[in-house]
């Protein structure tokens, strides 16, 4: 389970302080509406998880439910085995890595170092939802106490690397959007 490493936080570049209008803001408020759905996608699939436990949700109706996830389909084509990752698909992250950050790359240095390690994070972040689609489908042909804490535990770490991921992203790139007229 703890083959993939999650980055640590504290080795994030820092965040370079921007002064923006409030027309420069607004890309950044967009950017924080669309990671808003996605959390509510992960608020929702801890539910799920907590209704398993109680018997209320079968493991089967989990796994159909995380299989079929728009977060997890946005991912699963944004990180496609073939590596195109900057193809334009409909993905967040793929609209991200094939549009938003090409536009903030070399704008300044300190920049380039946040939009490479954003792109770090979003393979891990790929990696853990092929691991969670995973145990939640080994679930179902083996409803064991272990396997439910298996996959409990695969969701955790992706929402805490996720969660944490869409508000530095938010707080490092958000006000870049705006500066540099970057739409999204």
């Amino acid at each position: 389970m703890h083959d993939i490493i999650i980055p640590d936080d504290s080795t994030r570049p820092e965040i370079p302080q921007t002064e923006l209008t409030e027309q420069q803001r607004q890309p950044m408020r967009h950017l924080r509406a669309i990671h808003e759905h996605h959390r509510r996608n992960m608020r929702m699939m801890a539910g799920m998880l907590e209704g398993v436990r109680k018997g209320d949700t079968s493991a089967s109706e989990l796994h159909a439910h995380i299989k079929d996830n728009p977060i997890v389909e946005n991912y699963r084509v944004f990180g496609n085995l073939c590596g195109q990752h900057c193809q334009l698909v409909n993905g967040h992250h793929s609209i991200e890595d094939a549009h938003m950050f090409p536009a903030l790359e070399g704008k300044n240095a300190a920049l380039d170092k946040i939009v490479q390690r954003l792109r770090e994070e979003h393979e891990v972040v790929h990696a853990l939802l092929i691991k969670l689609a995973g145990e939640a489908e080994k679930l179902i042909k083996d409803p064991s106490e272990s396997q439910f804490d298996a996959t409990v535990l695969a969701h955790e770490r992706l929402a805490t690397l996720l969660l944490s991921h869409f508000g530095y992203e938010e707080d490092s790139v958000g006000p870049a959007l705006g500066l540099y007229d970057v739409g999204i």
